[in-house]
């Protein structure tokens, strides 16, 4: 519960390996639910605002000037020395620390104890100085998450599209729980990053997997002479920046020409005759060919689209379904048996968490499309199962325990829609579901 600057510093310090396992006793002593002392008053000074816990580097280099006497050049030899951890020079560091305690009024057992605790703290601590900057920081992107949300996810995201789906995914699901969406590339619309439109923010060209900076450069260059205004004109116009057919179709597959045709499967099928007539359009400088602007464009070939591959696609060349969801399709079945999204389940959960009310043991039933399946064993040799799955709102991770694991092994495949009831928890600060049934929804 921090209430003031320090102990947002102090915050990202504890969680060092140092002084990890001090963070109840911090917690207990800030609250009054345990008491303390000090040693003497000028290790009360060095200490004070740690609540006598060594939390930072400089309290090191403290202790050992206010009791050893060393000054500040030795103070920070003493500190680097022990951090090194090397057996001889310990003895020697420990010898000299419990001597210069002495002398200052200390006794030999209270130096021990200072020293030891000294010892498991310094390889792993934080320096305050480090700490403060990080502190303001982080300050700092608490304010605009709060006062402006869509920049700050237009922000973050743009550095996490760069990184893991998992991170990714993650921050757009936290979007979602707050009523903010990310609505799919447009090849008319879209810009090289993230771009705040409506109550939401709209996915970059530059984050569609094919798609390099060139070519984005190169569509933004050549839209600046008027909105694209169907599948051909776009082919033939970017012709003369030499498109690939591996680039259209990542485009097609993002969901980025949706705006130029209603069909995914027309696209696909129509881009070598497409590619042909832009050819003829365009010189290999780049130059239209005179005389040749009336030739008529070639007809779309038909093709049907299949949503369930279209969507599989889009999740493959942007790492996230935007246009729609597997799920929709069963949306029906679904409401009539009483299943709630993953983003109402878990936002449910953390208000419970946030608000430091009790944790209600309640039962939700979830369904959701399997995206990966991580299986393990235990120590009695049996197999247990960790499935990802998503619905239109979020990803959840499953813990499916080894009766359940063979019960239902032959439904674990990617993709395959399942109904799981279980209980949520929060755990190590992760959201965590345990499924007590499983359910397969019929084909």
């Amino acid at each position: 519960k921090p209430n003031c600057f320090a102990d947002i510093v102090a915050v990202i310090s504890l969680g060092r390996p140092g002084p990890l396992d001090e963070i109840k006793t911090y917690a207990n002593r800030k609250h009054g639910l345990e008491k303390y002392t000090f040693i003497s008053k000028e290790v009360e000074n060095v200490l004070k605002e740690t609540y006598g816990i060594i939390v930072y580097q400089e309290q090191v280099n403290s202790l050992a000037m206010v009791m050893a006497g060393y000054d500040m050049g030795q103070a920070d030899m003493f500190r680097r020395a022990i951090s090194k951890k090397d057996k001889q020079k310990m003895l020697s560091e420990e010898k000299s620390f419990v001597e210069g305690s002495i002398k200052n009024g200390y006794s030999e057992d209270v130096a021990k104890k200072v020293f030891n605790r000294i010892f498991k703290f310094a390889s792993y601590g934080f320096n305050k100085s480090h700490a403060v900057v990080y502190a303001i920081t982080a300050c700092r992107m608490a304010w605009l998450k709060v006062h402006y949300p869509l920049e700050f996810y237009c922000a973050i995201l743009s550095i996490a599209s760069g990184t893991s789906d998992t991170k990714f995914n993650e921050y757009v699901s936290e979007m979602k729980r707050r009523g903010y969406q990310i609505l799919p590339p447009n090849i008319n619309e879209s810009a090289k990053g993230f771009l705040i439109k409506e109550n939401g923010l709209s996915y970059p060209l530059m984050s569609i997997r094919g798609v390099n900076e060139l070519l984005v450069d190169n569509i933004l260059k050549e839209r600046e002479n008027g909105p694209f205004t169907d599948f051909v004109d776009f082919v033939s116009r970017m012709t003369q920046f030499r498109i690939s057919e591996a680039q259209l179709r990542s485009l097609i597959n993002s969901g980025a020409l949706d705006c130029l045709c209603d069909s995914r499967a027309s696209m696909h099928a129509s881009i070598m005759a497409a590619i042909t007539y832009g050819k003829l359009i365009y010189d290999e400088s780049g130059q239209m060919n005179i005389g040749i602007g009336e030739m008529p464009k070639p007809k779309m070939i038909k093709a049907i689209d299949d949503p369930l591959a279209n969507l599989e696609n889009e999740y493959n060349s942007i790492g996230i379904m935007l246009s729609n969801n597997p799920i929709n399709f069963q949306k029906e079945k679904l409401e009539k048996l009483d299943v709630v999204s993953i983003i109402d389940a878990t936002t449910e959960l953390m208000e419970q968490v946030e608000s430091e009310q009790k944790i209600e043991q309640k039962t939700y039933k979830i369904a959701g499309l399997i995206r990966t399946i991580k299986t393990i064993y235990t120590k009695k040799n049996s197999t247990m199962a960790f499935l990802k799955i998503f619905d239109e709102t979020g990803e959840l991770e499953i813990t499916i325990f080894p009766t359940l694991y063979q019960e239902y092994l032959q439904y674990f495949e990617k993709n395959n829609l399942l109904i799981f009831e279980g209980k949520l928890e929060y755990r190590n600060d992760a959201i965590m579901f345990t499924a007590d049934s499983i359910s397969p929804l019929e084909d």
